[in-house]
């Protein structure tokens, strides 16, 4: 790491992505691994981080939308591409089918819109169908789906649902969920898929044909204050625009939230709530300089922070130096903590906007 940057860079290594990868293809051997990288590739960077999984090995990418899957496949021109929103006219089941990505069918108005494109094209739609098992979000409600031969027209890839609470170990509810769909494929004697990052590494029963991480592929731990051989993808700094002096009982930012108890040396760093660090890290984060931590002072202001540096030498402290936001000292899990969100709101919402650079 430099000792000088002009403004905040978000740092991808893409060695720590293909170790997870590996990493999770192993742990779910026998069952087919597809990325997931919606959400621009969980802020990461779709485009680099899906090279690095083709390469790699993995076939098969899972967008959320249809301008991902489009930027996908335009990129990649022999991936298996899967867009969970479907589509929800002709012309979009006709702009997927151009693109030979393979809709997720998630209700009876896009199954019936499905086999009408089928129609005019004299051709079978192949597509991937959504089964709700309890998330209550997408998907055909597993007591309506009554037979097979409602889905004539459909080459079904297959069929695929979405645990509600593997994150929490919740086992009782992941065999619930899977019973369910077991159950329905015992009318279509279709391949399977279930496990998100969480289930993948919960049970290997949760495998089927595929399994579909996200988190995981990130370096995020499925269950917290656990780790799993995974390595943390993205580090984050930010440059020091300033350093100054606190008198005591002197007050910092907006607010006068935070009143200095003795006299302290602080630092402004060029990063807040605009580059989506949330204002409830206010006087609860911490960031690091040259390992050595700083306490956020005051609230996260729109595009500024204050950070006490007391316990810093000086030789740390000129303008453009580096100050860790995210990295091996700032953990996802415990950024997300201060912040009071979760792991995948923080890395989204520090990734859109922010520079990135890839490291090989």
């Amino acid at each position: 790491m430099k000792n000088y940057i002009e403004k905040p860079q978000l740092f991808i290594s893409l060695a720590h992505f293909r170790h997870n990868y590996h990493h999770i293809n192993k742990i779910t051997k026998g069952s087919k691994v597809i990325g997931v990288v919606k959400g621009d590739g969980y802020g990461h960077g779709m485009i680099k981080c899906s090279d690095v999984l083709l390469k790699a090995g993995c076939k098969s990418l899972y967008v959320a939308n249809i301008e991902e899957s489009i930027k996908l496949r335009k990129n990649f021109k022999k991936a298996n591409i899967y867009v969970l929103s479907g589509a929800i006219n002709k012309n979009e089941f006709k702009i997927l089918d151009k693109y030979k990505i393979t809709p997720i069918i998630n209700n009876y108005d896009q199954l019936e819109i499905a086999k009408d494109f089928s129609s005019l094209n004299n051709k079978n739609t192949k597509a991937v169908i959504h089964i709700d098992t309890g998330m209550n979000r997408l998907g055909f409600k597993s007591k309506d789906i009554l037979s097979k031969d409602l889905f004539k027209k459909i080459d079904i890839e297959f069929l695929m649902s979405h645990f509600t609470s593997a994150d929490e170990k919740d086992k009782k509810n992941c065999n619930k969920q899977l019973a369910q769909l077991l159950k329905i494929n015992e009318k279509f004697n279709s391949k399977l898929s279930i496990a998100n990052s969480s289930g993948s590494f919960l049970d290997s029963k949760y495998h089927l044909n595929y399994v579909r991480p996200g988190k995981s592929l990130y370096g995020m731990n499925p269950f917290k204050k656990e780790t799993f051989n995974l390595k943390q993808v993205a580090s984050l700094y930010a440059p020091i625009i300033q350093t100054s002096f606190a008198d005591k009982n002197e007050t910092i930012g907006y607010g006068k939230t935070y009143r200095a108890k003795q006299k302290i040396k602080t630092a402004t760093i060029n990063f807040g709530y605009a580059n989506g660090y949330l204002r409830q890290g206010s006087n609860r984060a911490s960031t690091f300089i040259n390992n050595i931590e700083t306490k956020v002072l005051g609230r996260v202001s729109m595009d500024l922070i204050t950070i006490d540096v007391s316990n810093v030498p000086d030789k740390f402290l000129h303008l453009g130096y580096p100050v860790e936001i995210l990295g091996k000292n700032a953990s996802y899990e415990k950024v997300s903590q201060a912040l009071g969100t979760h792991e995948l709101e923080t890395l989204i919402s520090i990734g859109f906007g922010t520079q990135k650079k890839y490291l090989s």
